[in-house]
């Protein structure tokens, strides 16, 4: 789809419209959500829309890692979803009755699946960093932001980073990223 300069949104706007401390915070929840700007620096009214849910979520308590993003179906109104099953009624005999409940039963089953694979649990992230401590594992920088929503970050003579009961030890790199080591604060 094809938009005008003056339908689309400065990225350099949303600092503001969301209260951040800081762009990288905004580069942050657009790389969260896989965002990709139409324009240099311009994002279209639909990514602007994403980013203002990511943001009630956010606000509501939840972290980028967990928010749900979902391909937006559209639901097709009940009447005509009664028409159509009764138009379908009408020209089908009872024995192509049955294949076609088969059918759809067999699409409802797909989508089921698909949704639930989709939707994982809001504390698998932190299964998976107490996994990362009990094994001593050490993540990468991405693999760190994939499960607390942020990048981890230290100053220049700091050597860990804490969020909630983990904190985050560097140690060394792991290819081009800084490795991390998990240890947890609290027990």
């Amino acid at each position: 789809m094809d938009y005008q300069d003056t339908e689309l949104i400065k990225i350099a706007t949303l600092q503001g419209r969301y209260g951040l401390e800081s762009r990288q915070a905004v580069y942050d929840r657009i790389n969260g959500l896989d965002i990709k700007p139409v324009a240099r620096g311009k994002i279209t009214p639909q990514q602007l829309e994403l980013l203002d849910k990511l943001d009630k979520h956010i606000r509501e308590g939840g972290v980028i890692a967990d928010f749900p993003i979902q391909p937006e179906v559209e639901v097709a109104p009940l009447e005509k979803l009664d028409n159509s099953l009764d138009i379908l009624d009408n020209q089908l005999d009872n024995t192509e009755n049955l294949t076609a409940i088969n059918v759809m039963a067999g699409l409802v089953e797909k989508m089921m699946s698909y949704i639930g694979k989709n939707q994982r649990s809001h504390l698998a992230e932190y299964e998976e960093l107490e996994k990362a401590v009990a094994h001593k594992w050490i993540l990468s920088t991405s693999k760190v932001k994939e499960l607390i929503g942020i990048t981890p970050r230290v100053g220049k003579d700091e050597m860990t980073f804490v969020w909630g009961s983990f904190t985050f030890t560097k140690a060394g790199k792991l290819g081009n990223q800084m490795g991390w080591l998990v240890s947890k604060t609290l027990d």
